[in-house]
């Protein structure tokens, strides 16, 4: 498999003063990924105000930093963005931020593109955020013919059937599965189980770790993004397993410790 390190461009940085390059978590990855011959996925046009009011700020400073990096992917923005909502603007939205992702994939070179879900059990049925998903997706793909994978990620999903039943439905070797494996934790459901469940449909991995859901308060609590030696999910374990069953795969370190991650990934013989 390819390594990668987001950029997690919404890290909480007190020390920024309002100074956007000093929020911009490109600063500290991107170099460590040259240094380390690992690709970069770019996370910071998943705040959308950097696709539009901001854009000219932030587009200089992120080419800058990607210019050494032997590759990129593209993380979508995802607030607020709902492809099988029930209002019809809603989904309009959701399809406009796409598409200019889209653009933005092919003006970077990035491969893939990652997506969310979305799902809230509070809002949607399963069967309906499935089903409406499948009719958002036929219907982006066929308009855009595009060869960038799609890879939609799962967030609140509460097991692998959810994200799983979307892809059998379109059924279109451009959508594919980011397999978040710390999202993926604090289900029950153990990462691995997840892994070979949905091994068929997984293009890209966020890697990070943390210990599972708490006992009480919301799950994504837990969801803390942590060095990938630092919690109860097996890496190694679960790494070897990916390379095994998928080695065209990528994966993306996903953590507030990429410098501690980078290292586990070669103490642990995953990279040179």
């Amino acid at each position: 498999m390819k390594y990668y390190i987001s950029t997690i461009a919404d890290v909480v940085c007190e020390e920024a003063d309002g100074d956007w390059e000093k929020l911009s978590y490109i600063d500290r990855t991107a170099p460590l990924a040259a240094a380390n011959g690992l690709g970069i996925e770019i996370a910071e046009f998943c705040i959308s105000d950097n696709m539009d009011n901001k854009f000219e700020e932030v587009l200089p400073h992120v080419l800058k930093n990607i210019a050494a990096v032997p590759d990129v992917v593209l993380h979508a923005p995802y607030n607020e963005l709902f492809p099988m909502a029930i209002e019809p603007l809603i989904v309009d939205v959701a399809y406009r931020r796409y598409a200019q992702t889209l653009g933005y994939c092919k003006r970077f070179g990035a491969s893939k593109m990652i997506v969310h879900g979305n799902y809230d059990e509070g809002l949607y049925f399963p069967a309906w955020f499935v089903n409406r998903h499948i009719d958002f997706w036929k219907k982006f793909l066929a308009e855009h013919p595009d060869d960038i994978e799609i890879c939609i990620e799962n967030v609140k999903e509460d097991d692998p059937e959810m994200i799983l039943g979307i892809l059998r439905g379109v059924e279109d070797p451009r959508l594919k599965m980011c397999l978040d494996v710390g999202h993926a934790n604090l289900t029950g459901i153990d990462p691995a189980d997840w892994l070979r469940t949905c091994a068929p449909y997984i293009s890209h991995y966020h890697i990070h770790n943390n210990f599972g859901a708490p006992k009480e308060g919301r799950r994504s609590w837990g969801d803390r993004h942590l060095a990938l030696g630092n919690g109860i999910i097996d890496m190694k374990a679960l790494l070897a397993l990916a390379e095994e069953l998928t080695p065209s795969a990528t994966a993306a370190i996903e953590s507030y410790d990429p410098e501690g991650s980078v290292q586990w990934l070669k103490d642990n013989g995953f990279i040179l």
